[in-house]
C-alpha cells in the first residue's frame, strides 16, 4: 500500500516503476476533490515544494488548477496554509483532465498513454506565459481504485514532441466535513 508519506520518500526510480503501473483515475471521480501535493524533484520546487490542487467539472469537461501554498520549510510534512489575497486562495496554474492517450500516437511519452493528463494549454493560463502551458503532468493511481493517493510526473513541452521531465508529485486527497470545509 503506497502512501503519501512513501511516495513523497521514495527514489526516482521506485516512482518511475510505481507510475508505469498505476491505473488511471476517473476524471468523474477527481471532480469536486482537493488534493494537498508535493513537489519531488528540484525544478518541480522552484515555484514551490508544497501546493493543492483542486478539480472540478464546467460545461461537461473536466479541469484542475493549482492554489499557492505558504512553505513552511517541512518539506512532505507540516501545514499546508493557502496564501491568500483579497480574502481568496491565490491560484495559480489551470489546467484540462484529459486521456493520456489523446496525445499524438507517435508522442515520445507513449508509456504514460494509460494514465490521465493535466494539460496546461488551456485558459485561462495566459497566452503569452509559455512555460506554464508547457506543462504536461502524467497521473495515476498507485494503489488501484483508491483516491487518497496520486502519483504523477511533470513534464515541460519543449517542442510537439520534445518534453523534459521537470519532477514526479504527490498527491493527497482532503476531506471535508459535512459543512463542507477542508481538514487538513
Amino acid at each position: 500500500m503506497w502512501t503519501f508519506e512513501r511516495l513523497a520518500q521514495a527514489s526516482r526510480a521506485t516512482l518511475e516503476k510505481v507510475l508505469v503501473h498505476s491505473k488511471a483515475p476517473r476524471r468523474q471521480r477527481l471532480a469536486g476533490t482537493v488534493y494537498k501535493g508535493y513537489n519531488h524533484d528540484w525544478l518541480g520546487q522552484l515555484p514551490g515544494k508544497k501546493f493543492r490542487k483542486v478539480f472540478f467539472q464546467r460545461d461537461g469537461a473536466y479541469y484542475g488548477l493549482n492554489q499557492v501554498v505558504i512553505q513552511d520549510g517541512n518539506d512532505f510534512t507540516g501545514e499546508w496554509r493557502l496564501k491568500m489575497e483579497k480574502g481568496a486562495a491565490v491560484e495559480r496554474g489551470y489546467f484540462s483532465v484529459v486521456p493520456a492517450a489523446e496525445l499524438h500516437p507517435q508522442a515520445s511519452l507513449g508509456r504514460y498513454r494509460h494514465l490521465l493528463r493535466f494539460d496546461y494549454d488551456t485558459d485561462p493560463n495566459p497566452r503569452w506565459n509559455f512555460l506554464m502551458r508547457s506543462i504536461q503532468d502524467f497521473v495515476g493511481l498507485p494503489n488501484e481504485e483508491d483516491y487518497s493517493v496520486l502519483l504523477g510526473k511533470a513534464y515541460l513541452r519543449i517542442l510537439p514532441d520534445a518534453y523534459v521531465f521537470a519532477s514526479y508529485f504527490v498527491l493527497e486527497q482532503l476531506e471535508a466535513n459535512a459543512s463542507g470545509i477542508l481538514l487538513a
